[in-house]
Formats: structure tokens, sequence, C-alpha cells
């Protein structure tokens, strides 16, 4: 995903600046359009440490209800490049990175695999003990053990089920009860989560500020 601004009629600035950009030499309008990028670069890590979008909302919560902050990871690698002398975009360094950002970005499904996921969090390690959140997913399941004296189950703990299982085999349970197949790709919704972007009025003011930061 990138922020462009570059200097024509369909972007952020506006006609006298344009003129006074193109005005300028090669080297100070790649300088000033990178100092531009910088800027949009540090907004862009503000929003994203304050879970804020660029109209100042909220961020959509997790579909999961955890509360762990989000796209921290897209903030790694957002840099600026300017094009041709005159055209500056904002984007990430790494393809499935900027991938990634464009869907947080605008929302849509993505359709996501096995492969993907170790990318994005590592491969999983399935002889680990069972995760929390694996052992409170079978507890909700309904997940029971036989009872030691007696006749019968019960509802396991969660600290049973952690101790009882490993990743692989908490997986694996959790799958048949929710009689799910396993899967080589799934599709995923994700909401729009904009965190780059200005509004143009703000980039006008950077503009004129560095302009006459140069030309002073």
């Amino acid at each position: 995903m990138s922020l462009v601004i570059a200097p024509n009629k369909q972007q952020a600035l506006s006609m006298k600046q344009q003129l006074q950009l193109l005005a300028l030499p090669t080297n100070k309008r790649v300088l000033l359009l990178k100092k531009l990028g910088r800027t949009q670069r540090a907004k862009a890590l503000k929003r994203i440490r304050q879970q804020k979008t660029v109209d100042g909302q909220s961020f959509t919560p997790r579909s999961n209800g955890k509360k762990q902050k989000m796209l921290k990871r897209l903030g790694q690698g957002l840099e600026p490049y300017v094009m041709s002398g005159q055209r500056l975009e904002l984007k990430h360094k790494k393809a499935f990175t900027g991938r990634i950002a464009a869907f947080q970005q605008s929302g849509g499904r993505e359709q996501m695999s096995a492969r993907d996921m170790a990318r994005i969090h590592g491969k999983p390690d399935y002889e680990a003990p069972c995760s929390r959140s694996q052992a409170k997913a079978l507890a909700t399941e309904g997940y029971r053990v036989k009872r030691a004296k007696g006749h019968g189950y019960r509802k396991a703990s969660i600290k049973e089920l952690m101790t009882r299982f490993s990743q692989g085999q908490a997986g694996f349970i959790l799958r048949k009860l929710r009689n799910k197949r396993s899967q080589s790709s799934w599709s995923v919704a994700v909401p729009a989560r904009p965190y780059l972007g200005d509004a143009p009025a703000n980039v006008q003011a950077e503009i004129a500020t560095l302009l006459s930061q140069i030309r002073g």
C-alpha cells in the first residue's frame, strides 16, 4: 500500500504549489518530497501507536475480542520513495508486508494459507504445550474429561487442558468439536483500518513550510 503525493491536479497540491515544486532544481525537489514523506511516515506510525485512523476514529476491534494492539508490524519497513524526481510514494520495502497493509488500509476479503500464517506469526510448534487461548476454546466448546472416581465426565479446567495436550493435539480436537476439516487455505474478512494518508489541507500546509525552508 502506498501514499502517493504527486505534483498534478489529481493530488493534494494546489496549482501554485505544483508550479513552485516544478520550478525547483531536481535535487531540491527530491529533498522536499523526501522530507514530506518522512513527516507522513511519522504520522502513520503515530496512528498505529494510538490505534487511530486517518479521521481520528479508533481502529475496528479484532473479531476474536483480543485487546492487543493492531498493525504494529506494519510500521516496520515503511519508507518514502521519490519517483522520477516528482512523485512521492510512501510504501513498504517488502511486497508481502505491503499486501497486508493494503488489506488493512482498505478492507476486503483476503485468501490466507498455512504458509501465509507461518510467514506472519512464525511456524507453529505442534509439540509445544497447549496455549491458554486453545484451552479456553476447548472449554468453550464443552470439552470434558473422565472423572477420576465414579462414572461420567466433568468439565476440565483451563490449567488442566494446558498441561494435558500439545498445541497440535488441541488444534485437532478443536477441529473435531467444530466439525471443521483441515484447510489448506481460507478466506478472511478484513475491516478497513486506514492509517496512511492525510487531508489535502495538511499536505498543502506542509509543502508551504518545506518550500519556505528550502528557499530560506
